[in-house]
């Protein structure tokens, strides 16, 4: 501790002390002898009985409180604030039905999808179970997936089971041809016309050839989402 601290200590306790020797000779003197406690025996002097009202206090009418209303105190104009209008009942917005076809379902121990065509958007999409559709269709969410369904819920609490299709989306199937005796088979050819034997129809041969593509693409479509969720769930687990 350097000299100057110790001086300054010195005075504090020093001032202390002197503080302390005054209260004490002011005590001596008899400084504060004139106050006590009353003893609980005794009646607190100078103090007047007095019958208290014990009767409830009851609000004035209201009528009483007319200026207060006309005038609000809190109010900067001081005019009485106007009623907010009431507020229209809007009701609640229609239901808008499930309108989608299941196209393709993958089950794995690791990936749970389910491949749907959105009608309303003609497009496609992969859910997850827990997943909601979009758009207008949001209200609906796919539960649960099974081997050849998926179940979707809406938010009132219907429930739809959608049956897995085979038809590709956004192609309407072919005319069934009418019923009679069926032509016997054509042996395979390479490129060579056989006389008396019928050819197939060209529009028939195109639309099979069609389906044949769109079904080639739809499954590598599931398989590239199929891919692309493992590397996902892989990269994630890494992470």
């Amino acid at each position: 501790m350097s000299t100057q601290a110790a001086k300054l200590t010195s005075a504090i306790l020093a001032g202390l002390c002197a503080v302390l020797l005054l209260l004490a000779i002011a005590m001596q003197a008899g400084f504060g002898r004139g106050y006590s406690w009353l003893h609980p025996d005794v009646d607190s002097a100078g103090v007047a009985n007095v019958n208290i009202d014990r009767t409830p206090f009851k609000l004035p009418p209201e009528a009483r409180f007319a200026d207060t209303t006309a005038r609000p105190l809190f109010n900067d104009d001081r005019k009485p604030t106007p009623d907010a209008p009431d507020e229209p009942d809007v009701p609640p917005p229609p239901k808008v039905p499930l309108n989608i076809a299941l196209t393709g379902i993958i089950l794995t121990p690791q990936v749970r999808l389910a491949m749907v065509h959105d009608k309303l958007k003609n497009k496609d999409v992969a859910l997850k179970e827990g997943m909601p559709m979009e758009g207008d269709q949001g209200g609906w969410t796919l539960t649960k997936i099974n081997p050849r369904s998926a179940i979707f819920r809406e938010a009132a609490g219907d429930e739809v089971e959608v049956e897995l299709s085979t038809a590709v989306a956004g192609q309407s199937p072919a005319a069934h041809p009418p019923p009679g005796p069926m032509p016997p088979p054509r042996p395979p050819v390479s490129g060579k016309f056989v006389p008396g034997q019928p050819d197939a129809p060209p529009a028939q041969n195109e639309q099979a050839q069609a389906l044949q593509r769109r079904i080639e693409e739809r499954r590598a479509q599931m398989r590239e989402e199929a891919e692309r969720l493992r590397r996902e769930k892989t990269e994630n687990k890494q992470q």
